[in-house]
């Protein structure tokens, strides 16, 4: 067979995605190897979501380019958001790679693939394609968690976003194709599923006849053998009561929620477009902890954003503390070509975005410091997905809301099972833990500081 080398930046849905590009392969004669020295095809699944990002990948490019030189029947293809957003520079910058296919595209990889190799090189296909659901992987044996793509696209247009340009609009899979792929992933010994959207709560709206992601979750909860159903990124502007009230009810989907705020400052939001106020995200974290009282939460946050002052900037601070999350993901500012907040004036100085992404981890560290302690002593469950990092004699696990767990497991095999461990003590990214009576496990959720 052929050996294919698969090098993935950014989100799930890029992972999910070479997932998908590595079973298309399989059926046509490659397999998966670690070493591009040894590869036949090398594929960069790549991320535009941040200039830096996109960076590594021409980095990436230009540290292959002696492979090609050396083999000049390696194809090198470049895939996935970058290349529908920067093809042009890619082609310019790397004239060596072979194909070039936006993420729309996936579905026909093998085919892009063979005709690169009857010759046509330097083949560009970026163009929107039909909605095809992929199912095919690689590699799924003893696979206690995986992604599952629900819905394609966006259509919020936030103006620092280019998300609606490398994914295209809102396109919804099936219920039905995406419950059969679950079943699939459940009958492989699976135990834990991520539905993935750009914005996921958006689900099942553009669907005939129309459906929601609420629904979606109660239909996936009854395939036996899924412990635990997660799904990301939502959206404020399409967070509903009847699927606040679905995090509550269904048994299997977990005590966690990401929640985007991106700015503290009303301002801020209306010139990202985002579609809520300040006081309307507060509403629904209010009726979050209501409905779920024990609900962990996180968020994303942007420091530096084109205009913003001082007191704008503090205004987000005060919503880390007010809201106090169990996980903070904060980002400066990058300009994306295409996108409004590119071309807006007041760009803020790299020193100053620096500084206020410093300040918005401190704050985010000392909250999540204060919660991990709370937890020592307390009996969770976990779900054992592997080998612990740092020891390979330990095993690690998640629990319900997120928060990584690693304790010595003995001589028991608990891969794939859920267990009671009692914490012990409270790292800052991590938990270490001890295994409990079964008797006296409780559905406490523990949240991920990260």
């Amino acid at each position: 067979m052929s050996k294919l080398h698969l090098i993935t930046y950014g989100c799930q849905m890029n992972e999910y995605d070479s997932e998908r590009v590595a079973g298309l392969l399989k059926t046509c004669q490659y397999e998966l190897t670690d070493s591009p020295d040894d590869a036949d095809l090398i594929l960069l699944n790549t991320c535009s979501i941040r200039e830096r990002a996109e960076d590594k990948v021409f980095s990436q490019l230009g540290a292959l380019r002696h492979l090609k030189r050396e083999r000049p029947d390696l194809i090198i293809g470049v895939m996935g958001c970058m290349a529908q957003l920067q093809r042009e520079k890619i082609q310019e910058r790397a004239p060596y790679v072979d194909l070039v296919f936006g993420s729309p595209a996936i579905a026909r990889v093998g085919d892009l693939v063979a005709r690169v190799k009857a010759g046509q090189r330097s083949l560009l296909e970026t163009g929107e394609s039909a909605l095809v659901k992929m199912t095919s992987r690689v590699g799924t044996g003893n696979r206690v968690k995986a992604f599952v793509t629900v819905m394609e696209g966006c259509e919020k247009h936030c103006t620092f976003c280019v998300v609606p340009i490398t994914r295209g609009r809102e396109r919804s899979h099936s219920p039905e194709s995406i419950v059969a792929e679950i079943r699939e992933l459940a009958a492989s010994g699976c135990k834990e599923v991520t539905l993935l959207g750009q914005t996921v709560n958006a689900y099942g709206r553009d669907l005939a006849p129309p459906t929601d992601l609420a629904a979606l979750l109660e239909r996936i909860d009854a395939v036996e053998g899924i412990e635990r159903i997660r799904f990301t990124t939502s959206n404020p502007y399409n967070l509903t009561v009847r699927l606040i009230r679905a995090i509550r009810d269904v048994p299997k989907v977990v005590e966690y929620l990401h929640l985007p705020l991106q700015s503290g400052s009303d301002r801020i939001l209306t010139r990202m477009n985002r579609g809520y106020t300040r006081a309307r995200y507060l509403e629904l974290i209010a009726e979050l902890r209501e409905t779920v009282p024990d609900i962990a939460l996180s968020t994303d946050l942007i420091v530096g954003f084109p205009g913003e002052v001082e007191k704008e900037f503090a205004e987000t601070a005060d919503m880390v503390d007010r809201v106090r999350y169990d996980n903070v993901c904060v980002f400066r500012y990058s300009r994306r070509p295409g996108t409004p907040a590119a071309e807006m004036p007041d760009q803020v100085p790299e020193d100053v975005k620096a500084r206020r992404n410093t300040t918005i981890l401190e704050i985010a560290g000392r909250i999540a410091a204060e919660k991990s302690r709370r937890l020592e002593g307390r009996v969770v469950p976990v779900l054992v997905d592997g080998t612990s990092r740092k020891n390979e004699r330990e095993v690690t696990g998640r629990t319900r809301c997120n928060r990584v767990v690693n304790f010595d497991a003995g001589s028991r095999e608990l891969l794939g099972r859920v267990v009671p461990v009692r914490i012990t003590q409270a790292l800052p990214h991590s938990l270490r833990a001890e295994l409990a009576d079964r008797g006296a496990v409780t559905r406490v959720p523990v949240l991920v500081p990260a």
